[in-house]
């Protein structure tokens, strides 16, 4: 029979508690990324039905905030240009269907973003698993 010492117990715990960690960081991460890509999919429905109004010949009312909670109404007049951000700091002015292409590429990256976090998350949780199984072999009692 092997012996069990209580530092092997708190050393699997140990693990454990770190795994459980790093998946729940991963998570929060990966709530993060899917948020943006939402935020890219709401940008370019915006887009288009911006530019559908202008190509009518209309013009979109919206709301513009100007701080502490508080809007002003104001109308969008030339949704032809949009101001994109680039990431670091950096926007740019792009035309509707630049912009929109733009955020197509984006929302690509974060999809493939979002895989991979989704595949280290996989491997967090089976190591977790493993350690489960590890430590409820050590609990049983050696059959003599």
């Amino acid at each position: 029979m092997v012996e069990v010492s209580e530092e092997d117990i708190r050393n699997l715990a140990a693990r454990h508690q770190e795994f459980q960690r790093q998946a729940e960081s991963l998570r929060q991460q990966m709530n993060m990324v899917q948020a943006s890509i939402t935020s890219c999919d709401q940008a370019t429905v915006t887009i288009n039905e911006l530019k559908t109004v202008s190509a009518e010949g209309k013009t979109a009312e919206t709301m513009v905030p100007i701080g502490f909670g508080s809007f002003v109404y104001a109308e969008i007049k030339n949704a032809e240009k949009v101001i994109v951000d680039l990431g670091a700091g950096f926007s740019a002015e792009k035309n509707a269907d630049e912009a929109i292409e733009t955020l197509k590429r984006r929302k690509e990256q974060l999809t493939k973003i979002l895989e991979q976090m989704s595949a280290s998350l996989t491997k967090y949780i089976q190591g977790m698993q493993a350690l489960e199984a590890e430590a409820a072999k050590l609990q049983q009692p050696s059959q003599a």
